[in-house]
This record gives C-alpha cells, structure tokens and sequence, in this order.
C-alpha cells in the first residue's frame, strides 16, 4: 500500500538572506530545511563542501598503523596483494588501492574471489589460489571485506604474510587478528562518518598514506570517479562526505579524462552524467553483472589499467552483454519467487492461482534453480514489491546461500547476530546481508527471524510512505525551477530524488506514443506530462481533463528549444486523480 502525505511548510526566512546562503534559492532551501538542516553552517557545508571539507583519516581506527605497515612493505620492496570483492565496489576499491600503492612505488598486484569457487571476503582457499598466482606475496591488504574473515586471515598469518583490512561492512562482536584493520564502523572507531563504501576507505587510506610519504595529494584525487562509481553503486548514504566524492566524481567522470568513462557513455549512449541514473542504472549494474554471473570480476578491474582503447571497448561491450542476460534472467526468477509467494500465475486469465506461501513479516525464499549471482536482486525486487523483508536462497555444492533485503525499522545483521549458531557464515548491514546456513537449518532460521520481528515490525512498516515535498501549478514549473532542483544532485540513498506533485493541470492535448501507443503525453500550456506505459491506465481513469500527478521534472530539449517534462513516477505512484 502507498501513503503519500504533504510535507508541512517550513519557516525559511533565517535562511533566506543569510550571507553563506546566497545564490540557494527558495525551493532548494525549503526541501532542505523540510529533510531536517536546522542551520545556515549545515546548508552551507552539504551543498558546498569540498575536498578541504572530507574528514581527517587519521581519525579512522588503525589507519595510521596501516600505512606504517604498507610504507615498510613499500620500503622493503615486498610484495602487495590487494584482495577485492566481486562486485562494483569491489572492483572500484580494488582499482583505487592497486593503482595509487604502484603510483607510491609499491611492488604490487590484484586478486579477487571467485563468486562461486570462494564465497564472499577473504578466505583459506582464496589465500592458496592467490599464492599460487603470486607465491612472492608477503602483504596482503583487502578492500570492500575483511572484517568477518577471521578463517582467512588466521591461515594467512599462519603462513608468515601479514594482513592490513580495510572494509566498511558492519563487524561483529570482535574484530579478525588482522595486522591493522580499518573499517569506520569499528565498535572504538571514532571516525565522524561511518557510512563510506570500500573505494571510500581505500580512497582516504592512500590520502593518508600520500600525505605522510610526502607525495602529491592530486594524484589520489585522479581516482575520485571510480570513488564516485563505487560510492553510488553501493548504494551507501549520499550525505556527508560521500556527496563530496561523489559530486566531485562526477565530474571527472564527465571530463572523461579516462578512456573507460568515455566509452562506457559511447556504448551505452547516454547523454547526461549523474549518479541517480547514469552510474545507478547504467555503469554500475554493468559492472556488477560479471561478478554475478562469470563470478570472476578481473576483467572488469583490468580495463581500468588498459591503455589500448579497442580492448577497453570490447571489454564494455561484454560487460553490456552480461548485463543484459542478468536482467532477463532477474526477471524470469523474480516471477517465479512472486508464484512462489502468491500462486502461481494463469496465462489465460493473468490471475494468480491460490498456491502461495503467502506473505509474512520476515520471507523467505528458497529454491535450489535460482541463480546465486542475483538473488539479491531477486530479494530487492521482492522487497519493494511487498515492502517487507525478503531472504533469496538457492543451493550451492550443498549449502544453502543467499541475501536478504531489508526496510527500515529492522536492521538485518544485527537481528541475524541474534541467530548466528543457525549460519555457517553471513554479513552485511541494516538493509542487505549475504548468508550461507545448511538446509537443515532453513525453516528454523524462516521462524526464528519472524519470531524476531514479532512486536518490532507491524502493518505501519508495510507501508510505503511518499512525503510530498512542493506543490506545484502547471504555470509554475519553469527551467528555472528545474535548474534550481539540480542544485541538489547527486541524489541516492538517505538522500533521495524530491517527491513532487502537479495540482490543476488542465489537458489541452493527449497524445498515445509509442509502438503499442503504451505511453501518453498530456499538454496544459507550455508543460508536458509523461506517463511512460500508463495509457491504459489512463483509459480506465475514462481520460480525466483535470488531474493531479506525482513525479519529478526534467528538460526536454528538441531543435534547438527548450521546454519542461514533468515524468510521473510509475515505479512507485501513478495518477492520484
């Protein structure tokens, strides 16, 4: 069920003609003030921080002993391994730390899991399969995991090589014996910021590094789009510090100074750079597919360091492949996982047939076909198609391995904590966790979890709730007003696109588009309302010459002439009247 509700007005007025606010206009302020900054100084710091803004690494628990023990491995000419995930972070982070430690004149190489022959972080297995790569190993730094590797990083200190961690994910109740381990969300980690991703870490661990080597910070600063790349991806908080890296990513990656970004846009023909669309639907869902379905992401992590621009191409073309035998593959088996819920559907009909497990406050999905590459997407899907919590498993060389998805209100690692004697591994954070458990163990851990929510998440939860930010008249939306709405990009998670609404507007013209006439364009005045595949709905309505709209505007630009789209939101709200 959707609940849209009207923010109340704000008193902008302290803000209006404060001197560190001048050129913000009114409805950039009124959306700021109405998510929560209570002073001019926080306005002032989010829209316009920079670099002299970010955080003092030193600040981050171990990070000052993790760069003496590097320093040491770079001045003994000992060889670095640095140990990545398979996803986009993963491959972001990896990037960041391998190209900035041979930058500083380290003696230096990559490795990361297997998807489907290691598991996530780093591991015994992992650690002899990279040894038998690079035998000369004797520093071993992770990136984007590390901090529940406890197996992995025993055997390697075993085995004489030292381990620095840098990760972001949430730890348990100690952390592993690593040499240094530095993760912002470190229980006595007194970092002001805990929500930066793996590249986030990597990136301030080599300021601090390049700072106390004495070398030239702008070198660091040349990788802020991959930051940028991984920092979206990741889906990590867009506040803070990471809209600095991100804002500032952007833009690099905008300056296409790096051949990968410029053909990234060439193959997928995008035409504006910004981090809601183009990295989090386009460049990073590419780049996560190959870990999700090769299992090995190198080739992705090498095409950062090619200089031969056709193999780059080739490279982004396969990537484009994969991704898009990911999502018809996603959509295949979020459909069975929705039969597998409700029933199962009737082609004749198009009606469910009963069937179903049904819905309850904590799901869980098992099915030994499903692809372990995208179950969480799978559990995404099916989290914001129900609004509640989703666990995807399958099987895998006899264990059964999955992710959960999450809402607020129920933080899924620390509720798993609770539960732990039932899985052979798991991690995560509030929203996204990964597990691996024996099938014996699975419809207890299904009870135990929803014996966990029983009291904590109520129907209020399964609620998706849409606050109204501005209110507008069609004569109203003007390229002013859409370029006073840039003003508060990047947009993304904890810092979403604005909720905005269209009251009165009055249809002068209809127009059906497209090659079934599945989309339709409403003009009042000089204003254009797209609803992209709702003209049947917009039939069934009985074609309504008065309506209101929720959505979000953009501009349209056509030989040479500029004009206002307003784009409903048919993911999530269609036509309120």
């Amino acid at each position: 069920m959707v609940k849209l509700l009207v923010k109340k007005d704000v008193d902008i007025t302290p803000f209006r003609h404060h001197p560190d606010l001048y050129g913000i206009s009114d409805l950039t302020l009124k959306i700021l003030v109405s998510r929560g900054f209570k002073t001019p100084d926080e306005i002032k710091h989010f829209m316009y921080g920079g670099i002299k803004d970010l955080h003092d690494p030193r600040t981050m628990k171990d990070a000052l002993l993790a760069v003496e023990i590097i320093m040491e491995a770079i001045h003994n000419g000992e060889f670095i391994i640095v140990y990545g995930d398979y996803d986009c972070d993963g491959v972001g982070s990896t990037t960041v730390m391998t190209e900035l430690l041979q930058k500083a004149g380290a003696k230096v190489s990559f490795f990361t899991n297997n998807r489907f022959i290691h598991g996530y972080g780093l591991c015994p297995t992992g650690v002899d399969d990279m040894l038998a790569m690079y035998p000369e190993t004797k520093l071993i730094v992770t990136v984007d995991n590390g901090i529940s590797a406890f197996a992995g990083i025993d055997y390697a200190k075993s085995l004489g090589l030292k381990v620095v961690v840098t990760d972001h994910h949430d730890p348990g109740e100690s952390i592993p014996n690593a040499d240094a381990v530095v993760d912002p969300k470190r229980h006595d980690c007194e970092y002001p910021f805990k929500g930066l991703c793996g590249a986030g870490v990597a990136f301030k661990l080599m300021l601090l590094l390049y700072w106390t080597m004495d070398l030239d910070l702008s070198t660091v600063y040349e990788t802020l789009d991959i930051v940028a790349l991984s920092t979206v991806a990741d889906v990590v908080p867009l506040v803070d510090e990471n809209r600095i890296l991100v804002s500032l990513g952007i833009s690099k990656i905008q300056s296409e100074d790096r051949a990968v970004f410029r053909i990234f846009r060439s193959v997928t023909g995008v035409k504006v750079i910004n981090a809601h669309y183009t990295i989090g639907m386009v460049y990073g869902p590419m780049i996560n597919a190959i870990g999700r379905l090769d299992g090995d992401p190198r080739r992705a992590i090498e095409m950062f360091f090619e200089d031969d621009e056709e193999k780059i191409e080739q490279t982004v073309l396969y990537l484009k492949h994969v991704n898009e035998t990911r999502k018809k593959m996603t959509v295949e088996q979020t459909e069975q996982a929705i039969s597998m819920v409700e029933g199962e559907l009737d082609e004749e009909t198009g009606l469910r047939e009963p069937g179903g497990k049904g819905l309850r406050l904590i799901n869980v999905v098992y099915h030994p076909d499903f692809h372990e590459g995208i179950v969480g997407l799978i559990a995404g899907r099916l989290k914001e198609h129900y609004n509640r919590p989703f666990f995807v498993l399958t099987k895998e060389h006899g264990l059964i391995k999955g992710s959960g998805r999450g809402i607020d209100g129920f933080h899924l690692k620390e509720e798993m904590d609770k539960i732990k004697h039932l899985l052979l591994g798991y991690g995560g954070h509030a929203k996204a966790s990964g597990l691996t458990l024996k099938e014996e163990h699975l419809s207890e851990f299904e009870e135990e979890m929803n014996k966990l929510a029983d009291g904590v998440l109520t129907e209020d939860h399964f609620h998706k709730i849409y606050r109204i930010e501005h209110i507008f008249e069609p004569h109203e939306l003007t390229t002013d007003i859409v370029e006073d709405l840039k003003e508060l990009e990047p947009f993304g998670e904890a810092f979403p696109k604005p909720v905005l609404a269209i009251d009165k507007f009055k249809v002068d013209k209809a127009f059906y588009m497209g090659t079934e006439k599945q989309h339709i364009k409403l003009k009042s005045g000089k204003l254009d309302l797209i609803m992209w595949g709702m003209a049947e709905k917009y039939r069934e309505m009985g074609e309504p010459k008065i309506i209101k709209a929720v959505g979000y505007p953009n501009l349209n630009i056509r030989n040479n002439v500029t004009s206002v789209q307003f784009i409903l939101d048919n993911d999530n709200f269609r036509i309120v009247s």
